[in-house]
């Protein structure tokens, strides 16, 4: 499914997932995804060209996901947006779609080192912290009847903003797959991407990420120093409407 995108040297990370299930949108579904993702790609160009560049390419793989979810899910509803009563939503990624419970369980697994409503992660130099996940328990996408979610991570859509990078070394497993070691970013990630912006870009060498609601995901780094990060993740949230039905705080 996603060898045209390999071949552009776009890879996609699924884990241990050989195969998935998948439908094809309609006309109608496809340009919602596009009129959603281009609404955000304008945004980020106008910031960084450069970081608008590495995600343009990648639409396609926001509409397969798509595709993917729709069919997964166990009853079946088109695509909307805005979403409404009935259908699945699609926006760009935000804190509340990553933590959308402030106290993680086994029925919520919402496991990240992220502060609640925030992009803000409080780092201690040599100890892990987590984008997804806690280093014990696994992070899911929400797996709640009747407001399932799944995240897209684009391809080097990590991005630190504001301060130095204080990360180096990062690891990616998933439930069932977890035999890969760390990886670790470029030389000069201390560079700003684009010039006189305290905008920083980290590689995903595995690629773009879908995250599910039914295997679990740790994706973690070692901080080289410690205070708190703004660490901002360039990527879709496709969801069943009744999790984000209005205006969202997370308490």
């Amino acid at each position: 499914m996603f060898e045209p995108e390999r071949k552009m040297g776009i890879p996609v990370f699924f884990g241990e997932r050989k195969e998935v299930v998948h439908t094809k949108l309609s006309d109608e579904e496809e340009w919602v995804v596009e009129k959603v993702f281009r609404y955000g790609l304008n945004q980020i160009r106008k910031v960084s060209p450069k970081i608008a560049a590495d995600i343009e390419p990648q639409l396609s793989i926001a509409i397969k996901v798509a595709g993917i979810f729709k069919e997964m899910l166990p009853e079946k509803k088109p695509i909307t947006f805005p979403s409404e009563v009935g259908t699945i939503g699609v926006t760009w990624l935000f804190p509340q779609a990553i933590r959308y419970v402030a106290t993680p369980g086994a029925a919520t697994p919402a496991h990240s080192s992220y502060a609640l409503n925030s992009w803000d992660i409080s780092l201690t130099a040599g100890t892990p912290a987590y984008l997804f996940g806690d280093g014990t328990n696994f992070y899911k996408a929400s797996p709640q009847t009747g407001k399932h979610s799944m995240l897209l991570i684009f391809n080097n859509g990590i991005i630190e903003i504001g301060s130095s990078p204080k990360i180096e070394q990062f690891r990616l497993i998933s439930e069932g797959f977890t035999k890969y070691g760390i990886y670790t970013v470029a030389p000069i990630v201390e560079q700003p991407i684009e010039e006189g912006r305290a905008i920083y870009q980290y590689p995903t060498p595995l690629g773009a990420t879908p995250i599910f609601y039914d295997k679990g995901i740790m994706w973690g780094f070692m901080p080289k120093a410690s205070g708190v990060a703004t660490i901002k993740l360039l990527g879709l949230v496709f969801y069943e409407h009744d999790l984000f039905p209005g205006l969202t705080w997370v308490a």
